[in-house]
C-alpha cells in the first residue's frame, strides 16, 4: 500500500466503481505504488504519462508542489498563475484534485484563468464575485453529462434541465452508458468533474447531488475508446465554459442531479429509486 496515510480509504483495483472508471489508469497505478509524497509522486507519473497540464493559452508547463510551498496570506489561484506550480497536500481531497488534472488538463488550466480574469471583480451585493462563486462550484462538486447530438440526447438533456427525473433517468435508463453491455447505441453519459463529489462518493448518501454541465457531442463518441472520450470531452468542456463562465453567470444555471440517480452509479434499477421526491425534486432551471 502506498505510504501517504490515506490510500487505504480508496476503494481495491479490482472492485473500482464505475464513476471512477475514467480515472482507473491513474488509480491503479498510485494504489499499486508506494509513494510518500504526494506531489512527487503525480510529477513522476505525469512525465512517465506523459500529460502535461499547462497555462491556459500558454506553453508554460504546470507541476505539483508541497502545499508548504505556497506562503501564507498568498491565494491558492494566484500562486498557480504566478508559478505554475500547483500546491499539493497529501490528502483525499486533492488526490482527486490531481486526477482530475489527469484528464482535463485543459479545463482545469481555464478555469484557474478564469479565476484570475475576475480576481478583482465584486458584481453581487454580498461582496462575492459570482464567476468565480460559479467556478468553484463545478470545480469542487460538477458533474459533466455528455449526451448525444440528437433527438434522444436531446430528450435526455431537456428533462435534466426541467426536473422529469421519470423521463430523463428511467424512461430513456437503457440509453446511458452501461459499463458492462456493450450496447449498438448510447445517448448519455456522466463523468464526475469535482473532486470534492469525487470524495464524497467515497461514503455517498442518496441526496448527494451534482451540479452539472450538459455538454453535447456526436453520437460517435460513444463508441470511441474511453481516452479518446476524455481528450474529445476535455476540449469540448473547455470550450463550454470559457463561453459559460462570463459576466451575469451564477451556480443557479448549473442542473441539479443527484448522483446516485445515474443508471449504473448505483443500485438504482429499481424505478421505486426514483420515487423519492425528497432526493428526486421539482423544480425549474434553465442552462444557458
Amino acid at each position: 500500500m502506498p505510504s501517504v496515510d490515506f490510500a487505504y480509504l480508496l476503494p481495491c483495483t479490482a472492485c473500482l466503481p464505475v464513476h471512477l472508471r475514467p480515472y482507473a489508469d491513474i488509480h491503479h497505478a498510485f494504489v499499486d505504488g508506494c509513494p510518500t509524497f504526494l506531489a512527487e509522486w503525480l510529477n513522476g507519473y505525469f512525465l512517465a504519462n506523459n500529460i502535461t497540464p499547462k497555462l491556459h493559452a500558454t506553453a508554460t508547463p504546470l507541476s505539483f508542489v508541497s502545499q508548504d510551498d505556497l506562503p501564507h496570506g498568498t491565494a491558492y489561484e494566484a500562486f498557480i498563475h504566478k508559478y505554475a506550480k500547483i500546491p499539493t497536500r497529501d490528502n483525499l481531497h486533492d488526490w482527486f484534485g490531481a486526477c482530475v488534472w489527469a484528464k482535463f488538463p485543459k479545463t482545469k488550466a481555464l478555469l484557474n484563468a478564469k479565476h484570475i480574469a475576475h480576481f478583482d471583480a465584486v458584481d453581487s451585493g454580498n461582496g462575492r464575485n459570482r464567476v468565480r462563486d460559479t467556478i468553484t462550484v463545478f470545480d469542487e462538486n460538477g458533474a459533466i453529462i455528455a449526451v448525444s447530438d440528437d433527438e434522444i440526447g436531446s430528450e435526455i438533456a431537456d428533462a435534466l434541465v426541467g426536473f422529469d427525473w421519470q423521463t430523463c433517468l428511467v424512461k430513456n435508463r437503457q440509453y446511458w452508458h452501461n459499463p458492462d453491455i456493450a450496447k449498438r447505441y448510447t445517448g448519455a453519459r456522466a463523468f464526475i468533474f469535482g473532486h470534492a463529489l469525487l470524495e464524497q462518493m467515497l461514503n455517498p448518501y442518496k441526496s448527494l447531488c451534482a451540479h452539472t454541465l450538459i455538454v453535447r457531442v456526436p453520437q460517435v463518441f460513444f463508441a470511441k475508446p474511453l481516452a479518446m472520450q476524455l481528450l474529445m470531452l476535455d476540449e469540448l468542456l473547455c470550450d463550454r465554459l470559457d463561453k459559460f463562465l462570463v459576466a451575469g453567470v451564477t451556480p443557479r444555471q448549473f442542473s441539479p442531479l443527484p448522483i446516485l440517480g445515474v443508471p449504473h452509479f448505483w443500485d438504482n434499477a429499481d424505478a421505486a429509486f426514483y420515487q423519492d421526491e425528497f432526493v428526486f425534486r421539482k423544480g425549474r432551471r434553465h442552462q444557458r
